[in-house]
């Protein structure tokens, strides 16, 4: 995705009030089960085509978030019923995902704010890719990236969603790639430097970093527990600042 259409797209978002979300419909794993099995529902995974192709709820397709506005996979009839989801009530992206529909000018828009978790807890199917998920990814402690940054020229890629607030603190010398357009930018990534993948809790670092082996980078591992226990056993961080 180039830089123009991502903050055009990040314009879009930002240019009307959040306060309308309270205004979206949130639905159960229960009830997306059974919108799906009566037709004229289009169930819409929000993630990057990286987290779906580990992971998705079978029958539904991958529209990022970011692609909302340029997709061609969202129907021309706005009264097709649309449900969104990602990973959970923390993960905005779905919720985002749903009011550029409405804003959008579909009629029947409704959020499965559980998501992926919500729909495990039912023992609902998944649909994944085993090549995919069985790519060993090597957790490394604060203390052995420590030790690594240390001895080692570390490219550091903090995969961070888009919108991101809590924990603005980031490891030194990080260069920001969030997964949701990691499958588009990755070549930008050095092939000839180890890349130490980080996130916030542990949540998009593993599947960014069975990406990046799929794609022949040499991936050091990801930052066991995130930037959180990074911080919390007191290793020094820096302030983000946002472009």
């Amino acid at each position: 995705m180039s830089i123009i259409k991502l903050y055009l797209f990040s314009w879009l978002l930002f240019s009307h009030a959040w306060a309308e979300t309270d205004t979206l419909q949130i639905i159960t794993a229960p009830e997306v089960k059974y919108m799906v099995s009566q037709g004229n529902t289009l169930l819409i995974h929000a993630l990057s085509e990286i987290e779906y192709e580990l992971q998705h709820i079978p029958e539904s397709i991958n529209i990022p978030v970011t692609e909302m506005y340029h997709t061609d996979k969202l129907p021309e009839d706005k009264n097709k019923r649309l449900i969104f989801y990602c990973m959970g009530a923390k993960c905005s992206y779905s919720e985002r995902a749903c009011q550029a529909a409405v804003d959008m000018g579909y009629t029947q828009v409704y959020w499965f704010r559980g998501g992926i978790p919500e729909w495990r807890r039912f023992n609902y199917s998944i649909k994944n890719n085993p090549s995919l998920n069985q790519v060993n990814v090597e957790k490394l402690s604060p203390a052995k990236v420590s030790e690594l940054i240390q001895t080692q020229a570390v490219f550091i890629l903090d995969v961070r969603p888009l919108w991101w607030k809590v924990i603005p603190k980031v490891l030194s010398n990080s260069h920001f790639m969030p997964l949701v357009t990691l499958q588009y930018d990755y070549k930008q990534l050095p092939k000839n430097k180890p890349i130490l993948v980080v996130d916030g809790y542990m949540k998009q670092s593993p599947s960014a970093a069975r990406f990046l082996i799929g794609k022949g980078y040499q991936v050091a591992g990801v930052l066991k527990g995130g930037i959180r226990r990074w911080d919390k056993e007191g290793y020094p961080t820096d302030e983000h600042k946002p472009d």
